[in-house]
């Protein structure tokens, strides 16, 4: 058995990868989700015999899939004090605790006598002025640990999701500074620190004790290590000392002992100069003691270290680590249980050779159908959605009229259905089609196709049904160009539900993606079958070569569809965490004219639109935020109207389009995307605050 175990664990090792890489890596086998903690138990301890007089408060935690997680939260005497006489005291430092395996709980916290004078870590530290949190890990239950193998997930996985659910939650409490925390962690202990580090959103101190070496001593030689110390599969990309190297620039402090039987003193003094090697790279600082100690702690080299990296307060008015990097205008985020899953699906396609229109791409289709409300069929990009439903709908030879504030593939998909274009004005109120712009489209233009709305940044307009009953009373068929608007809802009723076909773009860059990807949705049965004929050269059945129509290569693969199955299950709470984003941007940017949620609309915030303040220029703006401040914006929607755009220059008569030429040019969108953290927005704010006049 143990045999099987180390095997699993140690793959044929390939060439380590690079240190920006091995986060990634871990994120992916560790297969974390995003959980969040509550308190189901509460009680503090009064006891005058707590040393150093601490405070000490015992929880009892829980997330989806864990309950009965038991913590001990430590507060300096200090802090304690202050906060008993609701004084005004500074934030203090915090260390979330993370104890080796046979270390209990009320040992490493003081409530029971300890065993060995360093186990009671979590009582140094406090007494040395820095709150902190210590969790029991639990899972000793074999019945438990089989669970997890049966599921797909390793001890060490589930552990770290338990230390990244603290960590949050130790920065939501009063008394505790955010900006100055720090991860501690002995043997078990120190391998759940360093893999919850790796996946922090930005570097934290870490100090580790008792954990150094390389896995295939470790686990092949010495047999000291289990899997609740390293994740399956990790040596065909990194070892040990290469995790702990891709650490920098974080402060890190590595100590082992001389005399530790559990290691091989050394295998582990060359696995610390591989650690010294990587932050050399770096340009960053990293501590690696060899003591004279067993399997224990130096408490005194790690209580100075922890001490050091987050004892003084941040500089005001000094960029954190992250805004000096960068703010992106976008990111795409995939969390570790979703890149799970989608490898799953990949794996599974690439071993049954159904590379597409497959089950994967149905089970796509399906979940689409339930969030927009109406049937679906997934196509390989947004501009091919737009135009199968303008051949469906035979434009050909007629005029489709489209918003002249939208992409150019809205127009161009409509062109190469055969159709003309022209160009139809935008409300301001909700950034959709103008009713009276488009009544004069409609009487220069007798014989109309279709009309194509936008939902512009993810809003379904308050103007949308008055534009439908235009439409309906001349019988043209409108196309919802929604390949913003994923999951918005007006009144209620999702966006690609109002028209006789919608169009959704599945791109990187959307709310959701899949790649490269989109779908067409619509009520009608036949308009869909002839979408599914056209995605297939025209085949009147997918098991016949025989073609029926004049059709294409539209089809979605089942790799696409892997990953637009994981974002699509998890739109409810893509959308929740981008409103989050939007409203803190509403309460910190009061003073600055926004776009602002109509009256009924639920809209998804693909974009977060500001209004730039007269005599201010736009390019200047974003090449002042990005050289002073760090700070990308998302690309405007649009700074080039349809009319302006090269190609149709000559083709269309010029007119003025008052409102759409306003907001084109007076606009910015920023950054919005899933992980964005209130530090990153705080940077966004003070940035615009400090260039705007």
């Amino acid at each position: 058995m143990q045999r099987s175990r180390v095997d699993r664990l140690l793959h044929a090792q390939t060439e380590p990868t690079d240190q920006m890489a091995v986060s990634r890596i871990v994120a992916r086998l560790a297969a974390v989700r995003p959980v969040e903690l509550t308190v189901t138990e509460h009680r503090r301890d009064d006891s005058t015999d707590i040393p150093g007089g601490l405070r000490r408060d015992q929880y009892v935690l829980a997330h989806e899939g864990r309950d009965g997680i038991r913590a001990v939260l430590l507060t300096p005497d200090s802090q304690a004090r202050a906060d008993t006489h609701d004084d005004d005291a500074a934030p203090q430092p915090a260390v979330l605790v993370c104890p080796g395996r046979n270390a209990t709980l009320e040992r490493v916290t003081g409530i029971e006598p300890p065993d060995y004078p360093d186990r009671p870590m979590a009582v140094h530290l406090a007494n040395a002025g820095m709150v902190t949190l210590t969790i029991d890990y639990g899972l000793r239950d074999r019945g438990e640990l089989l669970g997890l193998a049966l599921a797909g997930r390793s001890p060490l996985s589930v552990l770290v999701e338990d230390v990244l659910a603290a960590l949050r939650w130790l920065a939501t409490l009063s008394g505790v500074d955010a900006d100055r925390m720090a991860l501690f962690g002995h043997s078990v202990g120190a391998a759940v620190a360093l893999h919850a580090a790796l996946l922090l959103e930005r570097p934290v101190p870490v100090a580790t004790a008792s954990h150094l070496g390389t896995y295939r001593t470790l686990f092949g030689r010495l047999r000291s290590a289990d899997d609740a110390t390293a994740l399956p599969g990790v040596l065909r990309h990194a070892d040990l000392p290469d995790l702990y190297g891709a650490l920098a620039p974080a402060p890190l402090h590595v100590q082992y002992g001389e005399r530790d039987s559990f290691l091989d003193p050394a295998d582990a003094a060359a696995a610390g100069e591989v650690v010294r090697k990587h932050y050399a790279a770096a340009a960053a600082n990293v501590e690696v003691l060899a003591l004279p100690m067993g399997h224990g702690t130096g408490v005194a080299e790690a209580v100075g270290f922890l001490r050091t990296a987050i004892a003084a307060p941040p500089q005001a008015g000094v960029l954190l680590p992250e805004t000096r990097l960068s703010v992106p205008a976008a990111q795409v985020v995939i969390d570790g249980l979703s890149r799970a899953q989608i490898l799953d699906r990949v794996d599974d396609a690439l071993t049954t050779g159904a590379l597409t229109l497959g089950r994967y791409g149905t089970r796509l289709e399906e979940l689409a159908e339930q969030i927009i409300g109406t049937p679906t069929v997934a196509v390989n990009s947004g501009s091919a959605a737009l135009e199968a439903a303008f051949r469906t709908i035979d434009v050909e030879g007629r005029t489709v009229l489209v918003p002249v504030n939208t992409f150019f593939a809205t127009a161009a998909s409509a062109i190469r259905a055969g159709a003309a274009v022209d160009f139809v004005d935008l409300e301001l109120d909700g950034l959709g089609m103008d009713p009276a712009s488009l009544r004069a489209a409609l009487d220069a233009h007798p014989n109309v196709a279709a009309v194509a709305v936008v939902h512009i940044v993810g809003v379904v307009s308050p103007a949308l049904p008055e534009v439908l009953s235009i439409c309906a009373g001349r019988g043209i068929p409108v196309v919802e160009d929604a390949a913003h608007a994923l999951g918005g809802l007006l009144d209620g009723q999702p966006a690609g539900s109002f028209g006789r076909l919608a169009a959704f773009s599945l791109f990187a860059t959307k709310v959701v993606t899949s790649g490269e990807g989109g779908l067409v949705a619509g009520p009608s049965a036949a308009d869909l079958d002839e979408v599914r004929r056209s995605r297939d050269h025209g085949k009147v059945s997918p098991a016949l070569n025989l073609h029926g129509s004049l059709g294409t290569n539209w089809r979605m693969s089942e790799l696409h569809a892997a990953v637009g199955i994981a974002q699509l299950e998890r739109l409810d709470a893509i959308i929740a965490e981008r409103r989050r984003i939007a409203a803190y941007y509403d309460t910190e940017l009061k003073g600055l004219r926004r776009f602002h949620e109509p009256d009924g609309v639920r809209s998804n915030y693909y974009k977060y639109v500001v209004y730039l303040p007269d005599g201010v220029d736009r390019t200047v703006l974003k090449r002042r935020l990005r050289e002073r401040h760090g700070i990308l914006l998302a690309g405007e929607v649009y700074d080039t109207l349809l009319c302006d755009q090269p190609y149709f220059t000559g083709r269309h008569n010029r007119r003025v389009f008052h409102n759409a030429g306003w907001f084109s040019s007076r606009h910015v969108c920023l950054p919005v995307f899933g992980g964005m953290t209130t530090r990153q927005q705080d940077a966004v704010a003070a940035a615009l605050r400090s260039e705007l006049p």
